[in-house]
């Protein structure tokens, strides 16, 4: 066996055998052509539009300063070079004058100054200068005119760079003077919000004035929150718009073209007002009294107790957060039963009464109880979750939440909670009229906002800290024509590629194996074919007794040791399929390992078509992984053309129309018709026989589940109480789960409705993020997480000064990676105290020069931020977080940070960023870059833009 080979390590066929190589790409062509039948596109697609132009950032450079460098470096160069040259004559002569010479001294001193580029002491030069030959004295003349310019360019750098700061620095205050970036500023934080007038106010501050402590902190937060809105795609208020085209046959258009990127805004409450005065409603005996109360969903008696499944919700831990997102969870819960919880459940079972007439009626049906005794009961029966209320629960399929929730409390007879409700009515007209006024206006209407907010706490006796940091929510989102494509120029030049990459995805699927060992367990509980009628039971064995234990081990785990050996997955239930999924996920890291070594040094690696082939050979059938895939993608072209461009992905991850939810109202408010089109994109998927059934998440306190009724049904969860019709229900008691032992699916089959039923969540939260029940359910859905990174488990190339260099990846025309460096802290070049700015500023340049670094970058640090959203799609980040985090703060890292080089506020930003790292710093390339931007605003502004589109597997689309 070849030296370094390991056992089992796929071969690729070299040249030299033409036969094999001639076989080996025809199965892979064909393989291929299946497979890209088997896919296809949605009919949608959204884009996502930086708020700001790119070139917005442009204002921030200090040219000036990066001219002097590159003139630093000029004459360095030319110093070095004549250095060189004047060094070996002066050898020559060393070596041909005497010991005894006088001069040899003068002459050897000379060259030690020379090799040192240190300015010879005129003693030196005087010694030397009789023994030099006219050419070389010539030489040397240059080279010491050299030195003296080099001194006079670098004494200059100080005053350079300071009054390229100084301009920077008022062409920063214009550039985040504007409203658009204010608002966003006003959403983040109040505080700095205000703060923003200090730093803008030019006339105040002075031009020439330094900024004190607080003011260099204020403004790197504006310079971050300026770069994130011109060169990130992260939905946040006016940072980035959104857009929802269509596929088309009616259109030769290639990308999208808007014919405006003017933002319309939607306003709307933060639910979690709600969800916590409800929460301070159910808790106060007298104000509760009056609301109607109903029995949770599934509650039924077993033995000598009353079973039910107990969903328990606390707030969000972070004061900070800009959005806080309160933790859910669910887990099966016994009562001991008794006359008075038997008589709670019969006067529960088919009414909804009001707590106090249930009162009445509970303490008049025995003569032993007492109004306090049944007070005292039926509370604890609320805060436990036996008893809900549906008066208070927040609608998240309404178009604005808190208008069910404002009319329900105006209607109830308690005059406290018809003032809060009317309280809450003026909050909604602040709200209504926010959308249409200017930035510094919306300050005011803001506080008044939050004012009112604080005084319903206080109206039902809660503390004002109970009141979230964010009491709104504002998404935006582009209308108008332009916005279709050619459905056939992209099934033609952008399909197959990503079809490639949706048939190696289950390798990188992150979701797969929990659904796989699901189904293990089923299959081990009930057998093959087996069928279990207690959904509830199922999902609370599942997650206590395997579910929890297994997800906590798999988060701990590592893909390849620090030999780069991969680590197969914990495989309890021995499942091959399990088996399959590692042996193509290592054979991805064994083909890029070989073409790593037969690559060399590159900027650039090809997968060709047999890359997909020695990844999906391995993988289990596709009924058994295939689902649709959506992906956050970016194209990158100069120019027009018939073909869209090169395409280069951002991440990867679940379908089923699921990343356009949060944006279906405001796009339907602007004339879109999301809604409608989500209907026809999930209508047209459901396979034959089978139904989709929307789950809620369980999370009431988040507008990131806000979104419209898209599917035909709801399975009605613990804790829910929708306000759907009765026949779009379905409980879940009429779900029993099914063994296929044919296919070795496991399905959710309703008995009412006599077919498959698969569950769905298009909320904004991750799967493992929902409170338990739905976590299990949700191994039974088409829902993936993919993350791609193929350069695990390759070995690292060896670091050229503690940086690593990895090349980009590509897929076809498909960019799967970017080029990338990483490289500890201890690399960064940080600023030396005894060093001025300037010196400072020439080293940063220096070190990317040696580095081969790019003049744009993005900068993260390589540590994983917990996160339970599904967002951003982050380019280079990879997501961006992924979407929808509702925030641009970044915390461990998480957001990838734009770094120009010829910006020096932008690299004080990066050198923050590096000393608060813990780890690893990676450098990604910006690809596209700033010439690589095609879509233009209005005014024919270059806006850095990110399409999420959607894939489908047809061969799921045909059968259950």
């Amino acid at each position: 066996m070849p030296s370094g080979t390991r056992p089992g390590r796929i071969q690729i066929p070299r040249a030299r055998e033409p036969s094999l190589m001639t076989e080996l790409l025809d199965r892979a062509a064909s393989s291929r052509a299946s497979g890209t039948s088997v896919w296809r596109f949605g009919q949608g697609y959204l884009v996502r539009v930086a708020g700001q132009p790119a070139g917005s950032v442009a204002a921030l450079r200090t040219e000036n300063a990066v001219e002097w460098a590159e003139r630093v470096f000029e004459l360095e160069a030319a110093r070095d070079t004549t250095a060189a040259d004047l060094c070996a004559r002066l050898e020559e002569l060393i070596a041909t004058t005497g010991a005894a010479d006088p001069g040899r001294v003068g002459l050897i001193n000379l060259r030690r100054d020379v090799f040192n580029a240190r300015r010879p002491r005129a003693g030196t030069v005087a010694k030397a200068d009789p023994l030099l030959p006219p050419d070389t004295k010539v030489l040397f003349d240059e080279w010491t005119a050299t030195v003296a310019t080099l001194r006079e360019t670098l004494d200059a750098g100080g005053e350079i760079l300071g009054a390229d700061i100084t301009a920077a620095r008022e062409r920063a205050r214009a550039a985040v003077a504007g409203d658009d970036l204010r608002s966003a500023v006003l959403l983040q934080s109040e505080v700095l919000e205000k703060n923003m007038d200090r730093y803008v106010d030019a006339k105040r501050a002075g031009k020439k004035a330094k900024l004190d402590k607080h003011g260099r902190q204020v403004e790197r937060t504006l310079l971050e929150l300026l770069y994130r809105a011109a060169l990130k795609t992260s939905p946040f208020s006016t940072l980035t718009s959104v857009g929802m085209g269509r596929f088309s046959s009616q259109t030769d258009r290639v990308r999208p073209e808007p014919a405006s990127l003017r933002q319309h805004p939607t306003v709307r409450l933060n639910v979690a007002v709600l969800a916590r005065l409800a929460a301070v409603i159910l808790a106060d005996p007298e104000l509760r009294s009056s609301l109607h109360v109903t029995l949770a969903p599934g509650a039924s008696a077993e033995g000598d107790a009353m079973r039910y499944v107990r969903r328990r919700t606390s707030a969000g831990a972070d004061p900070d957060a800009v959005v806080a997102i309160d933790s859910v969870h669910e887990d099966l819960f016994f009562l001991p039963s008794g006359p008075a919880l038997d008589d709670v459940v019969g006067f529960t079972r088919e009414r909804r009464p009001r707590l106090s007439e249930l009162a009445g009626q509970i303490t008049a049906a025995s003569a032993t109880r007492t109004p306090q005794e049944v007070d005292q009961l039926l509370g604890h029966l609320l805060r436990l979750g036996f008893l809900l209320a549906p008066d208070l629960q927040i609608d998240l399929r309404a178009a604005d939440p808190a208008v069910p929730f404002v009319e329900s409390l105006r209607a109830q007879p308690h005059p406290v909670l018809r003032d809060v409700g009317a309280q809450l009515a003026e909050v909604q007209a602040l709200v209504e009229r926010y959308p249409r006024i200017t930035a510094r206006q919306r300050r005011d209407v803001l506080t008044s906002i939050r004012d009112l907010v604080t005084e319903c706490f206080a109206g039902v006796g809660a503390t004002p800290a109970l009141v979230p940091r964010t009491v709104i929510y504002e998404d935006t989102v582009i209308a108008g024509d332009g916005l279709d494509v050619s459905r056939d120029t992209w099934d033609a030049s952008i399909l197959p590629d990503l079809a490639d990459v949706a048939r190696i995805l289950p390798a990188f699927d992150l979701n797969l194996p929990r659904r796989l060992t699901a189904t293990g367990f089923f299959r081990a509980r009930y057998g093959a074919g087996g069928r279990c009628d207690d959904v509830v039971r199922f999902c609370h064995e599942f997650q206590r007794d395997f579910f929890s234990p297994y997800t906590q081990r798999a988060m701990r785990r590592r893909q390849f040791d620090d030999d780069n050996a991969f680590v197969p997955q914990e495989n309890w239930f021995k499942l091959p399929d399990i088996a399959a999924v590692d042996e193509a996920r290592e054979a991805a890291s064994l083909h890029l390992r070989d073409l790593q070594a037969s690559s060399g040094a590159t900027d650039e690696i090809r997968l060709g078509p047999e890359f997909v082939d020695a990844v999906t050979r391995h993988l289990p059938p596709d009924e058994r992984v295939a689902q649709p895939w959506s992906f956050f993608v970016q194209l990158a072209t100069g120019e027009s053309g018939p073909e869209p461009g090169r395409l280069v992905l951002n991440q990867a991850y679940a379908g089923m129309t699921l990343m356009f939810s949060r944006f279906a109202h405001s796009l339907d408010a602007a004339g879109v018709g999301a809604s409608e089109l989500i209907r026809e994109v999930l209508d047209d998927y459901a396979p034959d026989g089978a139904v989709l059934a929307e789950l809620r998440g369980g999370y009431e306190t988040t507008n990131l589940n806000v979104h419209p009724g898209v599917t035909r049904y709801e399975i009605v969860c613990p804790g829910d109480a929708s306000t759907r019709p009765p026949d779009e229900l379905i409980s879940l008691e009429d779900l029993a789960l099914v063994h296929d032992a044919e296919t070795d699916r496991l399905t959710l089959v309703s008995d009412r409705l006599g077919c498959e039923v698969i569950p769905i969540y298009l909320g904004f939260l991750m799967p493992m993020a929902l409170p338990e029940v739905q976590q299990v359910l949700m191994c039974l859905s088409p829902t993936g997480m993919a993350q791609i990174d193929l350069w695990a488990g390759t070995g690292e190339p060896v670091p050229a000064e503690g940086i690593t260099m990895y090349p980009r990846l590509l897929l076809g025309e498909l960019v799967l990676q970017r080029r990338m460096w990483k490289l500890s802290t201890d690399a960064f070049p940080f600023r030396d105290p005894q060093r001025s700015e300037a010196e400072h500023f020439l080293e940063l340049h220096r070190w990317r020069r040696r580095h081969g670094l790019p003049e744009r970058l993005f900068a993260q640090v390589d540590a994983a931020a917990a996160r339970t959203t599904a967002d951003d799609g982050d380019a280079a980040d990879t997501g961006d977080d992924p979407a929808g985090a509702g925030g641009p703060e970044r915390k461990s890292g998480r957001k990838p940070l734009p770094v120009d080089f010829r910006s020096w506020a932008s690299l004080q930003l990066f050198e923050q960023m590096a000393l608060g790292a813990s780890s690893r710093i990676v450098l990604t390339e910006p690809y596209p870059d700033l010439d690589g931007l095609w879509l233009h605003d209005e005014h024919g502004r270059p806006h850095v833009s990110e399409l999420l589109v959607e894939l489908y597997h047809t061969g799921r689309d045909d059968h259950a």
